[in-house]
């Protein structure tokens, strides 16, 4: 058997961070991850602007889809750096995966279930009053009269 020098290291952190320790036990019904991803569904489910075609499986992202009917100018990059500035949490813009549509972002299924549920409740929020506020008018700047 071939082994490269890491994966002697890689074997000894299992039992370096407490003896046996098997992803089952994060992924069934109780586990962390298994709460954080159904956290996230459930979210989602109850939404009024939110859209998930599928719930995350084995990735620890969810790439959340924001419902353009409600929302209909809504712009993923815009949407993500308000977040971050309004309301502080992190999301990456769909925009960055070469999607061709801007209606989604991308979120980590890692944090526990209430600081999601947390994370969840700021983003309706933010998406909230993006429906309460009018529509925004494009901001043009009149071209001023060449002087003769």
């Amino acid at each position: 058997m071939r082994l490269c020098s890491n994966v002697l290291a890689q074997w000894a952190v299992q039992t370096a961070l407490g003896g046996y320790q098997s992803i089952r036990d994060l992924i069934t019904p109780g586990g962390r991850l298994y709460e954080s991803r159904r956290t996230i569904h459930d979210a989602v489910s109850g939404s009024r602007f939110l859209r998930l075609k599928e719930a995350p499986q084995g990735a620890m992202y969810a790439f959340v889809g924001v419902d353009t009917a409600e929302l209909p100018a809504f712009d993923d990059q815009r949407f993500a750096l308000d977040l971050l500035e309004q309301k502080h949490v992190l999301v990456a813009p769909g925009v960055s995966f070469n999607v061709p549509y801007r209606n989604h972002f991308r979120i980590t299924s890692l944090p526990d279930s209430a600081t999601l549920q947390d994370v969840f409740a700021r983003i309706e929020d933010l998406l909230s009053a993006y429906a309460a506020a009018p529509p925004a008018v494009d901001n043009v700047v009149p071209v001023p009269k060449r002087l003769a």
